[in-house]
């Protein structure tokens, strides 16, 4: 599926209600953008955990 989307002049980009809906995101969650082969890649963060370095690591969905 692809949906076009606006980039605001501060660099920011509106989720679609569709696609919030699809992955289930709402207002407030947190998610990682990863830069694969040129792309962008979103996911929802589904959990915190800790790594042996005591520095917090996010497990995406």
């Amino acid at each position: 599926m692809t949906i076009i989307t606006g980039m605001t002049p501060n660099g920011q980009i509106t989720i679609p209600r569709s696609t919030m809906k699809l992955l289930g995101l709402k207002a407030g969650c947190e998610v990682s953008i990863e830069i694969v082969n040129g792309s962008v890649v979103l996911k929802k963060i589904d959990e915190m955990v800790e790594s042996k370095e005591d520095s917090l690591i996010f497990k995406a969905g």
